[in-house]
């Protein structure tokens, strides 16, 4: 399988939202961190960094930058403690398209239940259908659709007949085995996993992953 958005069928909205309910149950208030995003009870948490992209496009691990700024990277660090003059913040809200299809296969192998997925969508979006029954966490409201995990790749805008992708807000298999959370306003997705899905991460490659615990605060 290529994982791209090319020729793959978007997830559809989905009515009855209460595959969500355990997700609405378990994750913690607006404050709390990591645990604001995602449940409890998973082994592990990791936080992915999303690329900073210089004018020139090509995209950078923080990693790269802070050698560059001479700064530390740590598992809590922003992205203004390691950047120099002139670093260009990475994308908020978002994955790029090259992360997320990295990103993908690696999850599809952590789970028995690929090809049936849950997509949340952040309500705020202009494009998003927001009619209907929400998934509703701290400070935030989903739509909710379903899908192979491919479908990932072909959330997005649509309304102007040109693709503009979005990654999913909040995600997971129907068997539960992971958790993926965007926020809008964060340059970083938080996932829940097993630890093996934590290290098949850290070692995988265009992602960039560090530990993280589930009352981190966030990125």
């Amino acid at each position: 399988m290529t994982w791209s958005g090319d020729g793959v069928q978007p997830p559809q909205r989905v009515a009855d939202v209460s595959s969500a309910r355990w997700i609405e149950e378990n994750v913690g208030g607006f404050d709390s961190g990591v645990h604001a995003l995602l449940p409890a009870g998973f082994e592990a948490y990791v936080r992915l960094l999303h690329p900073s992209e210089p004018s020139d496009g090509r995209f950078e691990r923080w990693a790269q930058v802070a050698q560059r700024s001479g700064r530390a990277l740590h598992p809590l660090a922003r992205f203004e403690e390691v950047a120099g003059p002139g670093d260009e913040p990475p994308w908020q809200g978002s994955l790029p398209e090259h992360v997320l299809a990295a990103l993908c296969p690696v999850l599809a192998a952590e789970t028995a239940t690929p090809r049936q997925c849950l997509f949340g969508l952040w309500e705020g979006w202009g494009w998003s259908d927001d009619n209907g029954p929400m998934v509703q966490l701290a400070g935030r409201a989903y739509s909710l659709y379903e899908g192979p995990i491919e479908a990932a790749m072909a959330t997005g805008d649509r309304s102007a007949g040109v693709f503009f992708p979005q990654s999913p807000n909040l995600w997971w298999p129907q068997d539960r085995a992971w958790c993926v959370a965007t926020d809008v306003d964060l340059d970083s997705t938080y996932i829940g996993g097993s630890t093996r899905l934590a290290q098949q991460l850290a070692g995988a490659p265009d992602i960039e992953v560090l530990p993280a615990a589930l009352y981190d605060r966030l990125g």
